[in-house]
């Protein structure tokens, strides 16, 4: 009630001001000049936001009313390439464009990406934005690797995602917070094909818009949900290997007619992985003993990964200012982790202490329902937006262990058989709500407002049973029921300036977060009440033609998720478990930013980040035991200072060449266990994209990435990198698109992580199974809507425009 009063008395305070009648027209012809119908003509703002949107009528003609201002157009149709027009300055009198020309997309030699439409790395004011449609090297893969690849971003074998070197990045899936853990997101990931994706948009420093989750940026993953006149229908399947095999397939159908737009997709998808792992760990010697020991254990496991995924969408365009729409997403399927090894115990003499046959097998499905619903209401002719959107989620989530220990007979051990079963099945629903809305002050201000209110609950049981004398007991002191529950209601309000060359964006959000987690079974209860603002400020200024800079500041934050908070055991084997914290404390972060760009094609970026009470992997080390307790905890403090450089050129005229480079230093420092930790190190990544457009419709792209050590947490991963090349060939007409990818060709992608805490140095190195050699393919069949001619005694001057995206 309080935002509904709050916005009517600014729509009433706003009334007051006058705008002039102006607006943009023109004409849209093929190759051919002929007039093309039903083509989607988009303006944008200088943040390159959405502020109407329009088709043209069957004479190919367009007419949008606009206020004054400087705008970005974009026209779009299938099978052409899009025409875009920058900083076009609307004055009192309509702006004629006149005629413009699509050119059909297999004649676009001109353009980065391979097909014809996208550049392969786009950056833009705000974020840089990974087009996987343009790359050959995508299929085959999964949401997951995908942006293992993606420029800064790192994946470790947790699921846990870093950019620039920060921990802790917020995921979106197009454009809406993903509350799920990193465990479970790491999942739906794994289970998304990459041939669902539309592109990947990674936001170092998000305004007050945003929510203020995540203390390293946010990577927003786009899927597609392409909206074009006409009936259009996508068809892909892939093939290939690594150590396993690897296939799937997927359908994509999109029509729109009138004012209806229909989605459906499905895809299915098997990966198959093998992979094997050392992990090694070095005792101080004990006081009682003469020689200090180490631990040695090595497993092969087998991964087999079933993903299916769906998806049905219907937009209503109720008039030329109303649009409605309704979507439901679902992922379902299974991940098996059957994994069989050695542990070994030793003194340092390599004399045999322990030894025992490891089976330790993992058997996981999932099934994710979401259910949207969104709202878009223009107001007035100035491009003010009123949007709704609600969203209900449930994840239903069972893993069933069973671990084997069998220890044999050695001079310090007799031999018996250990067994050990866990069963975690875990329900997460969400509700989400969101009211925005935008409205244009004058032609150089805007003020953005909103309000969002998620409930999250959560119902995790960890069921621990071992075997004694031929029975399952009930192992009630691993044994835990956790729920969790969770309340953020947030409000913003941003304001954005444009004056001569200047760009200012002020913003602040404030949210307030209540929590309740319950311990069933050992009835403890841990609530928490708490208020944050969160201020963000961004300027820029275009110094002329070629030369721009721009500096932002946010804060954020990052909260414990319902994973780390709960205290059940996961057992890696019988002397390795992962275990929550219940006592856990959100982060808060304050970030810098300082970007610069010559032309289009060179950026820079200059960032500091600084983390009180940094959540963070650690260790507990119980030598006499031999077991090591990983864990998430509250340190005192994290740094973070690099620079980043993104170049894009062309050494000649078919030949492209994309590449960044990232230098930063991490600083962990604080105190855990009455140890100190001082983790503080410089890293650097580099990357190379290059795209090569040969004759007769064939394109060839390579690309290399080396990432050096680097720190985080107790942890240092040490140095790794990749080359990967692909080929492509189109056919009929640019219908079919044939491609064979050639991933990681040298072997050099693996995980090799170090680390010395509580007397014990450890060192895990994992071969993973990223060499793969994948073949697909990619059919595209559309019917057009009625592009005719008209004589000119029969021209329409109605044009059908829509307000919102």
């Amino acid at each position: 009630m309080l935002l509904s009063t709050q916005l009517c008395l600014l729509l009433l305070l706003f009334s007051s001001f006058a705008y002039s009648q102006s607006g943009i027209q023109g004409i849209v012809l093929n190759e051919n000049d002929e007039p093309l119908s039903q083509v989607t003509i988009s303006l944008k703002g200088s943040q390159l936001q959405p502020l109407k949107t329009g088709l043209t009528n069957e004479m190919g003609e367009f007419s949008i009313q606009i206020p004054e201002g400087n705008y970005n157009l974009e026209i779009s149709y299938q099978g052409y390439s899009n025409y875009v027009k920058t900083n076009l300055n609307v004055a009192k009198e309509t702006l004629d464009l006149g005629k413009i020309n699509l050119i059909p997309s297999s004649l676009a030699l001109d353009e980065i990406s391979i097909k014809g439409e996208r550049n392969l790395i786009e950056r833009k004011s705000d974020r840089m934005v990974l087009n996987i449609e343009s790359s050959i090297l995508a299929d085959g893969m999964t949401a997951l690797e995908i942006l293992q690849r993606a420029p800064a971003v790192k994946v470790d074998d947790d699921g846990n995602i870093s950019m620039r070197g920060k921990s802790d990045v917020a995921v979106m899936i197009n454009g809406k917070l993903s509350y799920l853990s990193p465990k479970d997101l790491a999942t739906l990931l794994k289970g998304t094909a990459s041939s669902s994706l539309k592109s990947i948009e990674l936001i170092t420093n998000p305004s007050a818009k945003f929510d203020a989750q995540g203390m390293g940026g946010m990577i927003n993953i786009v899927m597609k949900n392409d909206k074009k006149a006409g009936y259009n229908l996508t068809v892909n399947s892939y093939g290939g290997a690594g150590r396993k095999e690897r296939y799937g397939a997927g359908i994509n159908f999109n029509g729109q007619v009138n004012k209806w737009n229909f989605i459906l997709g499905y895809d299915r998808g098997y990966r198959g992985e093998r992979e094997y792992r050392t992990f090694n760990r070095f005792f101080e010697k004990n006081p009682d003993e003469t020689l200090a020991r180490k631990s040695v254990q090595y497993s092969d496991t087998d991964e087999p990964l079933e993903t299916n995924n769906a998806k049905v969408g219907i937009d209503f365009q109720a008039n030329e200012k109303l649009n409605l729409g309704i979507a439901w997403t679902g992922s379902f399927g299974t991940y098996n982790n059957f994994n069989k090894g050695f542990n070994n115990i030793l003194f340092s003499n390599d004399e045999m202490i322990s030894n025992s046959l490891t089976d330790n097998s993992n058997i996981s499905k999932w099934n994710t329902n979401t259910l949207m619903a969104n709202v878009q209401q223009a107001i007035g002719e100035h491009g003010n937006l009123l949007s709704a959107d609600f969203e209900y989620l449930v994840a239903d989530y069972k893993s069933d262990q069973q671990l084997t220990s069998d220890f044999q007979k050695t001079g310090h051990q007799n031999p018996y058989l250990s067994k050990r079963k866990n069963k975690t099945p875990s329900i997460s629903e969400l509700y989400v709500g969101k009211l925005d809305y935008l409205h244009h002050i004058s032609t150089n201000q805007r003020l953005e407002l909103g309000w969002k209110s998620s409930f999250i609950e959560t119902d995790n049981n960890a069921i621990n049973d071992t075997l004694k004398a031929g029975q399952w007991v009930s192992d009630l002191s691993t044994s835990n029921h956790f729920l969790y529950s969770e309340n953020i209601h947030a409000g913003y309000a941003n304001y954005h300036l444009e004056y001569n060359n200047w760009n200012f964006t002020a913003g602040l959000r404030v949210e307030n977060t209540y929590s309740l987690g319950n311990q069933l079974t050992s009835k403890v209860v841990n609530k928490r009440n708490y208020t944050n603002l969160f201020p963000s400020a961004s300027v820029s200024k275009k110094l002329n033609d070629r030369h721009s800079i721009q500096f932002s500041y946010s804060r954020r934050i990052n909260r414990p998720d319902y994973e780390d908070l709960n205290p059940f055991r996961f057992y890696v084997d019988a002397f390795v478990f992962y275990q929550g914290n219940p006592l856990l404390q959100p982060e808060l972060a304050n970030s810098f930013e300082l970007n610069y760009s010559l032309g289009k094609n060179l950026h820079a970026s200059f960032y500091f980040t600084d983390v009180k009470d940094v959540m963070t992997s650690v260790l507990t080390q119980i030598p006499e035991q031999n077991v090591t307790i990983r864990s998430i905890a509250n340190i005192e403090g994290f740094r973070n200072i690099g620079m980043n450089l993104n170049h894009t050129y062309k050494p000649l005229q078919f030949w492209t060449s994309i590449n960044n480079a990232n230098v930063f230093e991490n600083n962990y420092f604080g105190n855990f266990n009455a140890e100190r930790i001082k983790n503080r190190s410089w890293s650097y990544e580099i990357q190379s994209n290059n795209i090569f457009k040969l004759p007769k419709s064939w394109a060839f792209e390579i690309n290399g990435q080396y990432n050096s050590d680097q720190s985080s947490g107790v942890f240092v991963r040490k140095g790794f990198g990749f080359v990967s090349a692909g080929l492509m060939k189109s056919v009929w007409k640019d219908r079919l698109s044939l491609k064979l990818a050639a991933n990681d060709i040298f072997k050099t992608m693996n995980y090799h992580a170090d680390s010395h805490s509580g007397s014990v140095r450890m060192n895990q190195h994992f071969n993973l199974d990223t060499r793969t050699l994948i073949f697909s393919a990619s059919l595209k069949l559309g019917k057009e809507l009625s592009k005719k001619k008209r004589n000119p005694s029969e021209q329409d001057e109605q044009s059908r425009v829509r307000g919102g995206n």
